[in-house]
């Protein structure tokens, strides 16, 4: 199962029973698993690992694969305990919004919607500062301001369903103002700007 796990910049991981610390590619197993109390832990949606691990620049984010045996707590709460977990590759910002928006893609129905340490993923329009900074705004036409550097999702969605995305790195161009993807994907001046 695809999931997604956060570190420490030294790739240890501090909840639950101790200290323990990962390797890129070596496979992990636990006795047994269940969330919040046993196994090895990680998030189905990038997202979720935000709650754990911020993204302030000490932190690492990996793409890994849960197998063995897997509990899922359900509902809103995305979070996976398995009993064997590889972490895959890791991830920069502009590949961590481009896993978020893919999320949502797959599951539009899912609760998506999330803030924390430089970061922002809002309905129809998101305001963000610059390097270091992922928006993702979601809706018909959904808007974004943020300044060069920062990295934005637009999901374009019609009825529930999202028929379009783009994902980019704000230049000089577009720094500092309002603007929207429209339903052809044209990117254009916003009407809050």
């Amino acid at each position: 199962m695809k999931v997604f796990k956060a570190t420490h910049a030294d790739m240890s991981c501090s909840m639950g029973a101790g200290t323990f610390r990962y390797e890129l590619g070596k496979t992990y197993t636990a006795a047994g698993c269940k969330c919040g109390k046993t196994g090895l832990h990680s998030c189905e949606y990038i997202l979720g690992c935000m709650g754990y691990y911020a993204m302030d620049g000490k932190n690492r984010f990996f793409v890994a694969e849960a197998g063995g045996d897997i509990h899922e707590v359900g509902g809103d709460d995305t979070r996976v305990s398995s009993t064997e977990l590889t972490l895959v590759k890791e991830l920069d910002r502009l590949h961590i919004c481009y896993e978020a928006m893919h999320y949502q893609i797959d599951h539009p129905g899912r609760p998506w919607q999330s803030s924390g340490t430089m970061l922002r993923v809002q309905p129809d329009r998101v305001d963000v500062g610059g390097e270091g900074w992922i928006g993702i705004s979601r809706g018909y036409e959904p808007e974004f301001r943020a300044e060069a550097g920062a990295i934005i999702g637009l999901l374009h969605e019609e009825e529930g369903e999202i028929v379009m995305a783009r994902v980019f790195r704000v230049d000089e161009n577009l720094a500092g103002r309002w603007l929207k993807i429209t339903p052809r994907g044209d990117l254009v001046q916003g009407g809050a700007g």
